[in-house]
């Protein structure tokens, strides 16, 4: 009797167990469906609103999204309307956005009216006017210490090849000192490695936003007649950009519509001062599929036209007291909701002093796209544009442009099987950056 009662025990835990099982089963395939929605409710809906003074913001969704202001709702009325189609079935909702007041809120969207699944800033800001530029410049920019592009061998005394940088520095890194010494050129940097000899010197180095301080032993080199430690590094980086628009109210002005790389790293450069400078255009470059075009000039020095203070993803930014030469008529910012797909005109100086308007298309907007450079697709149409530069070239970039009249992005890469087309960026992402402290 006993063996029957432990066998039937067995038997309903194993039942049990399947039971189980099944149910597990059975959720997993909705939990996985949940996430999905979820994420894909985080990438659809935007990450924060920005809305200008007398500007109504109105979208539709195709899921039964809702959306409320949860705090200072003097400062933006949120309503909600159900879509329906013939036959009368809910099918989404039209949000609605009306600024009434200047000032900082917070939108919580829901789902089915009831589930929040997303809480964003909110603002509304008054209306801006700046003056577009498409003024072609200079572009010198000195690291925040010593970039390392790479490392390499060293021939020691009895030819044979060492690498004393190995695992030691690797491409990206920042040199910041050389033992306990501060480094304002790669120059300097040599004549300290020169200095120390076959002895370990300490370097202190930023890598991936973190400092810390390393060893390494310097190589006396046969054919140099020097110690060497094996790196390449680079302490500068110059170029030709466009500047976006001067902003009169701050003195300040916007270039590029995108940050500035390492060609080598590919990493955004940290910078430790620049400058944007009068720049004479020697050559065009004219694109082609699968080859980019660019516009090449020469640096003009001496002529400084403003100070760089951020380069950031979405453009370098710095103030100028050169008034003169970035004055012009002044136009409304617009929010990203003014833009639209159509026609609309692009800025930009591609011979001598003069900058030029050439007709675009807007082809394709982004609102809530990931990468803020890449929020439109325009199409270049100008004849005159095409014939001599082919569409967009490396150094158009920062190109702003007009819609309706107004100033509502630029110009900031090519696609390099079309140049006649390429991405921009909205200018209320530009605007925003400028004025961040």
């Amino acid at each position: 009797m006993l063996r029957k009662n432990i066998g039937s025990e067995r038997a309903m835990q194993e039942l049990e167990q399947e039971r189980r099982r099944r149910w597990l089963w059975l959720l997993l395939p909705i939990f996985l469906v949940c996430g999905l929605i979820w994420y894909f409710l985080q990438t659809i809906l935007p990450e924060e609103l920005t809305l200008v003074e007398g500007q109504r913001l109105e979208f539709s969704m195709g899921l039964p999204i809702s959306a409320r202001s949860e705090e200072s709702v003097e400062v933006l009325g949120v309503t909600t309307t159900p879509l329906a189609d013939q036959t009368h079935l809910q099918l989404g909702t039209s949000i609605a956005a009306e600024p009434l007041a200047q000032g900082e809120t917070t939108v919580t969207f829901y789902l089915l009216n009831a589930i929040p699944v997303k809480t964003v800033p909110a603002q509304v800001v008054p209306r801006t006017e700046l003056i577009p530029c498409g003024k072609t410049v200079g572009v010198q920019m000195d690291t925040d210490g010593l970039l390392v592009l790479d490392v390499g061998y060293v021939e020691d005394r009895t030819g044979e090849k060492q690498m004393p940088a190995k695992n030691v520095l690797r491409a990206g890194d920042l040199i910041l000192e050389a033992n306990g010494q501060e480094l304002p050129n790669k120059e300097r940097f040599l004549e300290l490695v020169e200095a120390n000899g076959e002895k370990p010197m300490t370097l202190l180095i930023r890598r991936d936003g973190q400092e810390k301080t390393v060893e390494a032993t310097p190589v006396y080199s046969r054919p140099d007649g020097v110690c060497k430690l094996g790196v390449w590094i680079r302490d500068s980086i110059q170029g030709i950009g466009t500047v976006t628009f001067y902003d009169e109210e701050t003195d300040s002005f916007a270039a590029l519509g995108h940050g500035v790389y390492d060609v080598d790293t590919g990493g955004l450069m940290e910078l430790k001062q620049g400058k944007i400078t009068e720049s004479t255009l020697t050559e065009i470059v004219k694109g082609e599929k699968g080859a980019p075009g660019e516009l090449s000039g020469r640096l003009e020095t001496e002529q400084v036209l403003g100070e760089i203070q951020k380069n950031t993803e979405i453009g370098i930014y710095g103030t100028t007291d050169q008034t003169v030469v970035f004055t012009g008529e002044s136009y409304p910012a617009a929010a990203q909701t003014e833009v639209h797909t159509g026609e609309a005109v692009i800025l930009s100086n591609i011979e001598g002093d003069e900058v030029k308007a050439y007709d675009i298309e807007i082809e394709k907007i982004s609102r809530f796209g990931s990468e803020a450079s890449k929020g439109l697709v325009v199409h270049i149409t100008d004849e005159e544009l095409l014939e001599k530069t082919g569409g967009i070239v490396q150094g158009m970039s920062g190109s702003p442009i007009l819609q309706d009249g107004k100033l509502v992005g630029a110009v900031t890469h090519v696609f390099v099987q079309d140049p006649t087309r390429g991405y921009g960026i909205f200018i209320e992402n530009m605007l925003r950056e400028e004025r961040a402290a």
